[in-house]
Formats: C-alpha cells, structure tokens, sequence
C-alpha cells in the first residue's frame, strides 16, 4: 500500500485538477514539463516565419485570396441571424451571395448577436476571438501533455497559434470565417475535464447543436462507458433540437424531416475540398470516369457514390478510429482519443471541406511532443508529415479567368493542387492521395495507436488511478495468464 502522499505522487491527481495525460515516451505522469527558452526563441523565429509567407505566399493583399478579405461563411452567419430575426423561412432558399444557411436552426439563434452589427465589425471581433480561440485550445493541449499551467507555457501557445495558422484547416477557417476553432476548443476543453467534473459534455452537446458532426463524439463517450458525460451531452443536445422547434417549429421541421440528409446543400460531393469517406469515393468515381454513378445536379455533372458504397468504406474507418480512441482513453491519453475521434467524425460526415479538419491542431502538438520526447527519426519523420499534409500548399491556375477581384483561381490545400487525368500512370497515385490525404492521416493515427496502445508487454506493471471519490489506487500486473481490466487513466510505472 502507499501513502497518501506517495498516491498524490504516483498519480499527479489532486482533488480539482485531472492528471496530466501520460507523454508519448512512457515517462511518468507526475514530471511536469517546463516550457523552455530554446523553445520559446524557435517558437517565435517559425511565429515569424509565417506571417511573412501570409504576406507574400498566398499575397495578403490579394482582393479575394487575402487572409482578412473573405469572410463568407461569416456573412452566411449574420444573414441566418437576420433571417431569424425577419421572420423569414431560414430554408427557404438563399440568405447571401446564393449561399443557403446548412446550420441547425439553433446555430441562427447563437448567431443572431452577429446580425445585429455591421459587417466589418463582426469580422474584426470574429477574427481576433477565433486566434484567442486557437491561443487557449493550444495551451489546453500543452497542459494535457504535463506542461505547468504557467505563464512561460501560455507564451509559448502564443507563437504555437501562429504557426498552426499555416495549416490548411486553420488559414481557410479564419480566411472564411468559419466557427471550427470554437467548437473544437468546447469539445477539448470540456472532455479533458476530470470525470467528476460539474457539467461535463454540456459543451459536446451544445457544440453537436450548432454543427452536427461533433454529435459523433456520443458514440465515442458510450464506447468508452463514460455515461455521466453521454447523459450530459445527450441532453445538451437534445435541448438544442427541443428549442429550435420552440422557438422556430416550421424551420426545424424543415431541417430535421429533409435538410439534414442533402450533402449536395453544402456542395458538390465530388469536390476536391470533400475530405470525407463520401468525398473520397465521389472524386475517384469521377476520376475514373464511372458514368452510371454520375447525375445532374444543378446543371452541372456530379459524381456520388451509393449509400451502400458509402457505408462499405466507411464503417471499417469508424471501427478503426474508434477501436483506437477507446485503447487511448483506457490509456489515460485523453487527449489522443480526442483528436482520433474529431478526425474520424470528419471522415463519418458525408461533406467534409477542409477547414473542418481542424483536429490537426492537437494532432500536430501531439505528434511534436512525441518526436521531441522520443527522439527517433521515425517519430521526426511522423511530425513532418503531419504538418506536411496539413499545410496550406497552394497552386495559381495562371491559365484560367479572373475570379472575384482575383487575377486567377488559387487552389488552397494539398487537395486543391493540380490533378493529372486517368491517360497518364502517376495520376492514379496523385489523385488517390490528393482525394484522400485527410483520410489518410486518420488512418495512419489510428492504426499507430492501435498498435501502440492495443496491448502491453507481459509483466509490465500499471499503477492505476481510480476514478471514483475516494481515490483509491489500485496495482495490477499483466502475467502470461492474466487480461486485467484497466480503468480510463493509469500511468507506467516502470520503477519495479
């Protein structure tokens, strides 16, 4: 048995604060980490760097393609407040620009504050909350990962932010003025939370009440018998839908009975920026030229794969992804399972643009980590890629027409990079990767903390923490013989 104090030391756990998550090298959950000055001076040099390609890569000043000259999905934001607050039908037809608003109408009631200020205004507030935004979800990260809840750390989330605006997913969100980063911080922040947390996964459930795809992170809290938190983000959830058809009964009738089901609402299935299971299949469908899946939609040729297609590919994902999100969380690496989750209900939704995927914001913090505590080349090379596939690489179509104020089309996106036909042999593996590269990530995740995590060395000792009220600590050991339970949170112990 241990003593009270050896517990606190053994576990990190006090009675507020939920253990930080064990690093990726094995070391003990209660060494803290310290942000330090080498990290914080390449911190700020990449900070710096990348505002410099915001200027002259993608030309900031550029009427259309400039980081601060969009803001269309926020416009779209504000008219569904304002059609809210009109009186109109929010699924009648367009609200802006011949944008349609695809968000539940419980997310036009959030928005209505924004309808009610001038266009410029909401973007400069929308813009400086989302890096705000960004700042806290990186030292929410760094703090799951043992970093000291002190100001040296919060600094560093500073640069960190910056950097990761480089990132696909980051640039277009705030390019477009998308709402990514908020729900990804309400998911973060509310599940990495202790267990006994008052009111933890009301945020999933209101975040999974503004935009859908983050409701698949009930099925996560089921599998892993998490029920306190599934009853809370359940009615959390359930409150949204029970006050659109309060307040708005026609339009979350409207939504809930036909809106809900149309991908095509959102755009193209077949288009390059779907980095879906659905969107994968739609773009080597047409790819491939298979015509008896293709249909007019809009006057324009679209190719979609079955529902049976769909769910073919994309059941394996979801038992992948969630298979390791459950290994990660019995590991005490909650904020892995996080992330594994956010980007498996990326691949589960059937329209997923790339600023949807801002779960690599964890991922990138979690894949530096572990090649900076590894340090291996093959942990290096795993952060590399990360970062690689999520970059915003961009292309000018130089041979095509003005488009919006813009001298050419500029394709944003690893997927959005120029892409040969089926006549030549290369095409099969460019385009299979393009149309896929998200996906890819997702499995690539997956299947290492499956490996990683799915089972341990014979005899290896665990020293559990328990999660009820009184704290106990509980040791088991792995024999050859022997398959013990382990709780959601326990740490090595590689003293015996």
């Amino acid at each position: 048995m241990h003593s009270a104090a050896e517990e606190s030391s053994i576990t990190g756990l006090d009675r507020d604060v939920a253990p930080p998550e064990v690093r990726w090298d094995g070391a003990d959950s209660d060494a803290r980490s310290e942000v330090t000055g080498r990290m914080l001076l390449v911190g700020f040099g990449l900070a710096v760097a990348v505002l410099v390609w915001h200027v002259y890569g993608i030309p900031i000043g550029d009427r259309y393609y400039g980081l601060f000259n969009n803001g269309l999905d926020l416009q779209v934001y504000q008219a569904g407040g304002a059609v809210l607050r009109s009186g109109d039908g929010l699924y009648d037809g367009p609200v802006v620009f011949g944008m349609e608003f695809t968000y539940t109408p419980f997310a036009a009631m959030v928005f209505i504050p924004l309808a009610v200020i001038s266009s410029v205004t909401a973007k400069a507030l929308w813009w400086a909350a989302t890096m705000v935004a960004l700042v806290v979800l990186i030292g929410c990260c760094l703090r799951s990962l043992g970093y000291r809840n002190s100001m040296r750390t919060w600094v560093f989330a500073v640069p960190v932010a910056v950097i990761c605006t480089a990132l696909e997913p980051v640039r277009t969100t705030l390019w477009l003025g998308q709402i990514n980063i908020f729900l990804v911080l309400a998911i973060t922040w509310d599940l990495l939370r202790p267990p006994s947390a008052r009111l933890r996964g009301v945020a999933v459930g209101i975040a999974a009440g503004i935009k859908l795809t983050p409701a698949f992170f009930l099925l996560y809290l089921a599998c892993t018998r998490q029920w306190r938190a599934l009853g809370a983000a359940s009615g959390a959830f359930v409150a949204t839908i029970a006050l659109g058809f309060l307040m708005r009964p026609h339009d979350a009738y409207s939504y809930w009975s036909r809106q809900v089901s149309s991908a095509g609402r959102v755009g193209a299935v077949d288009s390059p920026g779907n980095q879906s299971v659905n969107g994968f299949l739609a773009q080597m469908l047409r790819f491939l030229e298979v015509d008896r899946f293709k249909s007019n939609v809009f006057g324009m040729s679209v190719f979609q794969p079955p529902t049976w297609m769909w769910l073919l590919a994309l059941l394996p994902v979801i038992g992948l992804g969630i298979t390791a999100a459950v290994l990660a969380h019995r590991a005490g690496r909650e904020l892995l399972a996080i992330t594994v989750t956010g980007m498996t209900a990326a691949c589960a939704s059937p329209f997923s643009w790339g600023h949807h995927w801002v779960w690599f914001v964890p991922l990138a913090i979690l894949a530096w980590q572990h090649a900076r505590t590894t340090r291996t080349w093959w942990a290096r090379l795993a952060a590399v890629l990360v970062f690689g596939v999520g970059f915003c690489w961009w292309w000018t179509f130089s041979d095509r027409s003005p488009i919006e104020g813009a001298a050419h089309p500029i394709g944003i996106g690893l997927f959005m990079l120029p892409r040969a036909d089926s006549s030549v042999w290369w095409a099969y593996i460019t385009v299979t990767t393009y149309a896929g590269a998200f996906l890819l990530v997702q499995l690539a995740t997956s299947c290492y903390t499956i490996h990683r995590f799915g089972r341990f060395p014979s005899g290896e000792k665990l020293v559990v923490a328990s999660a009820s009220p009184a704290r106990r600590i509980h040791e088991t050991a792995r024999g050859q013989d022997n398959r013990p339970r382990y709780p959601s949170r326990w740490v090595r112990d590689r003293s015996t």
